[in-house]
């Protein structure tokens, strides 16, 4: 066993087996990994970064924060969408952040998360996804009057699912009135994402970056990091080729994977994913510095069987983990990502 930079607890400790994996074991039961050969790579200083930061956060004294606040909005196609609004406390430098539940899931998944975001001055949305939780309703319009039609999400079709970025972009909208309102900063837009929900935000993600730019008006090119918790390869005609074939969404945006390394279909699926992005991204130069700001891609794999929002189990520290990834990939990339008024001329 190695220590990390002469670490003193076994807990912060590099374990180096004979396979070419290197594992970085940390408090409950935590571990990231990246391969000698650059393949899912999680250099050393971000390890150092997550015992500083769980050390600093223990000390300091939590500040009070803005309370949630329940949102009602209604997507382009008509459904009634359930959100909830963590408002974030560093002004045009609070990092929005949008997280969705997985398939079957409701926004409550991911209230801890976002508590723990919004502590950190992060404006976050969590949402029910239409035909979830209490996102339930569509509009629909019926002998020239308007009625709201049940959703089920146990007959969707195809294109129903496809349909659920409408939900994404619903929130990135109300994310964009924030940033206009000087409370967030939407160029630095990041989701946290879980098993079926990984494929809306990948897809959604493309559309963000093929939106076209307009000489006085910039209306994509905004979520900059995506997290996905045990990504799924495929869903009713979801599937992630279309992120792969896309150099932009496959190669600009900071991405870290996460999955239980107990449940071996799970953890396949992310290695897999990881090693297709692998050769779109930097790989470990051995110069500490420079990896922390080139650094994009990562693999977290917790001792676990528990997979989609339940990683964020307290048990565990993934939370965490995902705390300190939008910190080294959004919050230290600010100067990069300046602040603007992005209103509609033409509204």
């Amino acid at each position: 066993m190695t220590r990390l930079f002469g670490a003193k607890n076994p807990a912060q400790s590099l374990s180096l087996p004979g396979s070419s994996l290197v594992t970085l074991s940390l408090r409950g039961g935590f571990r990231m990994a990246f391969n000698r050969n650059g393949l899912a790579p999680f250099l050393f200083t971000c390890g150092l970064l997550l015992v500083s930061a769980l050390s600093a956060t223990a000390q300091e004294k939590p500040p009070k924060l803005p309370e949630p606040e329940d949102i009602n909005r209604e997507t382009k196609d008509g459904v009634a969408l359930k959100m909830t609004y963590f408002a974030g406390t560093h002004g045009k430098k609070s990092v929005p952040l949008i997280l969705l539940h997985g398939w079957d899931g409701q926004r409550g998944d991911m209230e801890a998360l976002a508590l723990r975001l919004q502590s950190l001055g992060h404006a976050v949305v969590t949402l029910d996804l239409r035909g979830h939780g209490q996102s339930m309703k569509y509009k629909a319009i019926e002998k020239g009057e308007i009625v709201y039609k049940d959703l089920d999400r146990n007959t969707f079709r195809p294109v129903d699912v496809q349909s659920m970025t409408q939900d994404i972009e619903t929130a990135k909208r109300f994310l964009l009135e924030k940033n206009n309102a000087g409370e967030c900063n939407i160029e630095a837009l990041g989701i946290v994402a879980c098993d079926v929900s990984c494929l809306l935000a990948m897809r959604w993600s493309i559309l963000d970056w093929s939106a076209p730019v307009l000489p006085s008006f910039k209306q994509g090119q905004d979520v900059k990091a995506l997290v996905l918790l045990s990504p799924v390869n495929s869903f009713k005609g979801l599937s992630g080729t279309d992120f792969m074939a896309n150099q932009s969404t496959r190669k600009f945006l900071s991405i870290m994977l996460v999955a239980g390394n107990e449940e071996s279909k799970s953890l396949g699926e992310a290695k897999r994913l990881q090693s297709k992005l692998q050769q779109f991204h930097p790989k470990p130069s051995g110069d500490r510095d420079l990896d922390r700001k080139n650094l994009d891609l990562f693999l977290v794999t917790p001792d676990t069987q528990l997979q989609g929002s339940k990683l964020l189990s307290r048990a565990l520290v993934v939370n965490n983990n995902i705390a300190n990834f939008l910190s080294l990939r959004l919050v230290e990339k600010q100067d990069q990502y300046s602040w603007s008024d992005r209103k509609n001329p033409l509204e």
